[in-house]
């Protein structure tokens, strides 16, 4: 089986630019996917270390190793790996390694896929999606992602999300296509302000009052 191979998505690679630092990024995400877990973690450390100031952030658009698995590892080189086993990827009395140890560019996936769609309450930490779990995992799959709804669903709690479906998605089910195209426009609009360099708001209103 072909290991994932992270596509940059620094600027310079994104405009398309075809020139030594592209092709430079290329190789190196290609050295990263023969690497394992910890082995990722740590040359990701030292790229941004080397990098200094905002080096974790463009080293996790390059590599797509996130910024705290780089801060991790950061951290266990400064310790000078003492906690670390030799010879071993994972700790000792580990199982079975989970999907995003082998595919460490899948919480960045979902991340992405669930950018247009999240939904919360300001006075709560949990967020919400409209999404199903399946819905979720096949896209996941579309992007080269394999991840079962169950996986996906424990993806979901890591990065602050309840993986039941957001319960305005279940009071609109008479008109989904008139949902999906108004969250299609909010999305497009909040595009629009960030790229104007506006403030975004969101506001929470619920109706109250005496049902009839």
């Amino acid at each position: 089986m072909r290991p994932y191979i992270h596509v940059c998505q620094c600027p310079e690679c994104l405009s398309q630019a075809d020139g030594p630092t592209c092709a430079l990024h290329q190789r190196v995400n290609l050295f990263l996917s023969r690497l394992d877990e910890q082995q990722r973690r740590w040359y990701a450390a030292l790229q941004a270390q080397e990098l200094g100031h905002g080096g974790e952030r463009l080293v996790a658009k390059i590599t797509g190793v996130s910024e705290k698995t780089i801060r991790r590892g950061r951290s266990e080189l400064d310790a000078e790996l003492a906690d670390r086993p030799v010879g071993r990827v994972r700790q000792a009395g580990g199982g079975r390694p989970f999907t995003e140890e082998h595919d460490p560019q899948i919480e960045q996936a979902l991340e992405r896929i669930l950018e247009s769609e999240t939904a919360g309450d300001p006075q709560r930490r949990t967020k919400f999606k409209r999404s199903s779990l399946r819905q979720l995992s096949a896209r996941l799959r579309q992007g080269g992602h394999s991840a079962c709804p169950t996986t996906v669903s424990r993806l979901l709690r890591k990065l602050g999300y309840s993986p039941k479906v957001n319960a305005r998605r279940k009071e609109a089910k008479a008109s989904p296509e008139q949902r999906d195209e108004q969250f299609r426009h909010i999305e497009q609009q909040k595009q629009a302000f960030l790229a104007a360099g506006e403030p975004i708001i969101s506001v929470d209103t619920k109706k109250k009052g005496a049902h009839r």
